[in-house]
């Protein structure tokens, strides 16, 4: 067994006491949260019921006193005009209220309104002297109000309350009760992780430093502390030595080489192990005469990330829905394509930007890129809130757009600067880790606060967040770093040698881009404005949306570890792009409750299949062709990215001329047939060598 190899067999001490830290303190506070919810849910019922029917017996006799005022000017009820209307307005104003009746004493309906009596015209007497639970329809509780004189009284009015809706207000408060614990637990995580870490600070340094040696860098030192030496004075002479070696040793060869002539053999030689040398390990620069920095700590990287994404994840359960109030002033588009035009130029400019983003934050430093991402984002989403019209709203989400692909790209070069091929894979996987975090709590949040403080002031949180992330990662991650320390990425280069490449063509058009549609479709259009159709909650829309994420969490890992051990890279896309299809069934068959959750789960294990394979797959096409990589890779992103572009667009064309669940499967069918195809004529090619997964979100 090598030494690396020993290394990591080795129990991590410091990994293992932050995770026990951090485990300790969320189950405290989950226990405390939910003992909490748990005595709210046990005193809503005793405390709402009465309520509720109170309500009820409030809206009847409001109803019962205009009516009676037309009894006293002696007009008969059957003659008096605008009752359905009045029914039917008070019906729509209260979730709560099922109908709204006037019966006479012979058991007429005279007017009503409400869904549960449609079709009646009569009842029998001896049914409206029953019990108030199913007096007029079934699982509904009437309460009634006499109309006229009590002694001889003209009929009676009735407002039906659904017996089943107590149960479901219960439910929906579970829901988010629980909800909100998971954000809670989730949001407790990511800020112990920084505050445990900032409080070992110290140790941590020490143990950054030491794997950076291991690694063969020796560029980074421990910072001087006032009051503080031993094994932080004699690590920072350590590598102060071998850094002073290295310059010596290249100070030499330049002497040889000013002293001899050119082309002399042992100049060549000198200059070939100094190259070897640079190759091989990582040394400070003689030349600079700026003090060496600190080793980056990179779970400093995940809280701003974390609550960046957060503040755009915030307003997906009602963007849809914001969109959409928009459309009366473009008469010559329908409501549908109105909603699609922001989310597409969302996510088209956010495409575009990952190219020159990448250039930008190289040149002008990491710190500064997130910061002028971040306050792009912040701004943008600002003024999203106080949109007045749709050009404007176009106007500011391509402003967020712009910042969130320039955070995100600025956020990859961070991990790939302070990483090594060897352990880029963990940088990435904590990179990725916030933004599905994000994921879960931001739609259920979002949704949440939208019910209850409006569209506006969830734009303004996520704003806040935004600037609280660029602001955090300036003082957190980077202070006091030079501004051009990035490494370099090699340019993309052509795209034509890959497309010539008919294994990639076929992974791009039958999979890559189907699967990014049905994402942005699904989660950005057809379900939100699904669930809206059909009266749900803004709350109620980011629980579903969650489903996607927790169900991508917990099936990636094994689908990625999977489809290494099998070598079944090509049947997880295929069963993946299958699967889309099959996550619309629920839908499709049940109008329960049930339904839209457990098809975005199933969308989100689907998806989840295809991720991983893909990826791993364009490094293998682009290795056995003879081509770079990182070019395969950058190419792969920007294809998809456009093709999420194309996933509103799409989604909405063919709502118009048909429904939204229509679309949903009109969408699940070309990710089914192209997955078939993909399987019938993608062909592998030889097992992939072992080698460290490329990682980029």
């Amino acid at each position: 067994m090598s030494g690396a190899e020993k290394t990591k067999s080795v129990r991590d001490p410091i990994g293992a006491l932050v995770l026990r830290l951090t485990i300790v303190t969320v189950a405290v506070l989950l226990l405390a949260a939910g003992a909490a919810s748990w005595l709210s849910l046990r005193g809503f019922d005793p405390l709402f019921q009465p309520e509720l029917a109170r309500k009820a017996q409030t809206v009847g006799g409001l109803l019962a006193s205009q009516v009676n005022r037309g009894l006293e000017a002696r007009i008969p009820l059957n003659r008096m005009p605008g009752l359905d209307a009045l029914f039917a307005a008070e019906v729509g104003r209260h979730a709560d209220i099922a109908y709204v009746a006037i019966t006479d004493s012979s058991g007429r309906i005279v007017a009503a309104s409400g869904k549960p009596l449609e079709g009646l015209s009569t009842l029998d007497p001896s049914r409206l002297a029953g019990g108030a639970d199913g007096r007029l329809a079934r699982g509904f509780i009437d309460n009634d109000q006499i109309l006229g004189d009590p002694t001889g009284p003209a009929g009676r009015l009735h407002v039906g309350v659904d017996s089943a809706f107590l149960a479901k207000a219960s439910t929906d408060l579970a829901l988010d009760v629980l909800s909100v614990v998971i954000v809670s637990v989730l949001l407790i995580f990511e800020v112990l992780q920084l505050v445990v870490n900032l409080a070992m600070r110290r140790v941590l340094t020490l143990r950054l430093l030491a794997d950076g040696a291991q690694e063969g860098d020796f560029r980074a030192t421990q910072p001087a502390t006032a009051g503080q030496d031993g094994d932080d004075s004699g690590v920072r002479k350590a590598l102060d030595a071998v850094n002073a070696r290295y310059a010596a040793l290249a100070a030499r060869v330049g002497e040889l080489r000013r002293s001899l002539e050119p082309g002399d053999p042992r100049i060549v030689r000198a200059e070939s192990g100094l190259a070897d040398l640079a190759r091989r390990f990582r040394f400070r620069d003689p030349a600079s005469t700026a003090a060496p920095p600190p080793p980056l700590n990179l779970v400093f990287l995940r809280l701003p990330v974390f609550l960046f994404c957060l503040s755009e994840e915030l307003s997906r359960p009602f963007l849809p829905a914001y969109a959409k109030s928009f459309a009366t002033e473009v008469p010559w588009l329908t409501p549908d394509l109105v909603v699609s035009l922001p989310i597409t130029m969302f996510m088209l400019i956010w495409a575009l930007s990952q190219p020159g983003g990448a250039r930008f934050s190289e040149r002008w430093g990491r710190s500064r890129s997130f910061l002028a991402g971040a306050l792009l984002g912040s701004f943008g989403l600002a003024m999203t809130a106080f949109s007045t019209s749709l050009l404007d709203l176009m106007l500011w989400r391509c402003l967020t757009a712009l910042g969130y692909g320039l955070v995100l790209i600025t956020a990859q070069g961070i991990v790939i600067d302070h990483t090594t091929p060897r352990n880029r894979a963990g940088g990435m996987a904590m990179f990725i880790g916030a933004l599905l975090a994000a994921g879960v709590c931001g739609p259920v949040s979002g949704g949440i606060i939208a019910d209850q403080a409006g569209f506006r002031a969830t734009f303004l949180l996520g704003a806040v967040l935004a600037l609280g992330a660029g602001l955090s990662v300036s003082v957190l991650l980077l202070r006091g770093r030079e501004a051009g320390t990035g490494v370099a990425r090699p340019p993309m280069g052509s795209v034509g040698p890959l497309f010539r490449n008919l294994r990639f063509s076929a992974l791009m058009l039958l999979s890559a881009i189907p699967t990014k549609i049905a994402s942005t479709a699904f989660l950005f259009c057809l379900i939100p404005l699904l669930l809206t159709a059909d009266g749900a909650s803004k709350s109620e829309v980011g629980r579903v949306q969650m489903m996607y994420f927790v169900a991508f969490i917990l099936v990636s890992p094994l689908a990625a570890s999977l489809s290494d051990r099998w070598q079944a890279r090509r049947g997880f896309i295929a069963l993946g792009g299958i699967g889309t299809l099959a996550s619309c069934l629920p839908i499709l068959a049940t109008q329960s409750l049930w339904g839209p959750p457990l098809a975005i789960a199933l969308f989100g294990l689907s998806q989840a299949l295809v991720g991983a394979p893909q990826l791993t797959l364009v490094s293998q096409i682009a290795r056995e062709g003879g081509l770079s990589e990182t070019s395969a890779i950058g190419w792969y992103r920007l294809i998809e990215r456009l093709g999420g572009a194309l996933g509103p667009v799409a989604a909405m064309a063919v709502a118009v001329v048909t429904s939204y669940r229509e679309a949903m499967l009109g969408i699940g069918l070309l990710c089914g047939a192209s997955a078939l195809l993909f399987w019938i004529l993608f062909r592998t090619g030889r097992p992939p060598a072992p080698a460290a997964r490329p990682q980029e979100a």
